[in-house]
């Protein structure tokens, strides 16, 4: 019986050891009304390409009105999207049925994803005019394009307002990375 109760102990401590190096030494929980995308490329010749970059938080809670930071903290000098579309619009392949709307509304050339200036924001499918905020509401399908920003190779940051109503699931991903996927619940 002894043995037991000084096993548990053990046991309990080791556990609280752990739990406590973790919290001290763990990666910093998610800023609040931040996503970020992360991860980048690694190449082993003849054998594998892994390309891990995703958005993290992958599902954040955001109050309407919320200004929402995106922070660009991958390793590689790719361009990105956050573009807002229906669940039933995330790719489930590397092809993806809202990708014509998209690339029209931010004017990108399909051969080199590369964007003319003024043309990197779009609002419920339109460019939105210089200076003003990318407000977000309005989920893209295979129609129309929704609530879009690209993010030009380099740009560290990029802002959006969340307007959408209280209830509302916002859906996204990278049309450049169609893996990249992440929800917004509106609280």
């Amino acid at each position: 019986m002894n043995r037991r109760l000084t096993a548990a102990v053990a046991a309990t401590a080791a556990l609280g050891i752990a739990a406590g190096g973790v919290a001290a030494a763990g990666a910093a929980a998610p800023k609040k009304n931040e996503i970020a995308m992360v991860g980048g490329v690694s190449v082993k010749p003849g054998q594998f390409v892994k390309d891990d970059q995703r958005f993290a938080p992958q599902n954040a809670v955001v109050k309407s009105g919320a200004t929402v930071t995106l922070r660009n903290r991958t390793t590689t000098q790719d361009p990105h999207t956050i573009s807002f579309v229906e669940k039933r619009f995330l790719p489930k392949q590397f092809e993806t049925d809202a990708r014509g709307p998209l690339l029209a509304a931010h004017q990108v050339d399909p051969n080199n994803l590369e964007a003319p200036p003024g043309a990197l924001v779009v609002d419920d499918g339109a460019p939105l005019a210089d200076g003003a905020t990318l407000e977000v509401d309005t989920l893209g399908d295979d129609k129309k394009a929704g609530d879009s920003a690209f993010i030009a190779p380099g740009q560290k940051t990029f802002k959006f307002k969340v307007t959408a109503k209280k209830g509302a699931k916002l859906f996204y991903y990278c049309d450049v990375h169609p893996w990249m996927q992440g929800r917004i619940t509106v609280k």
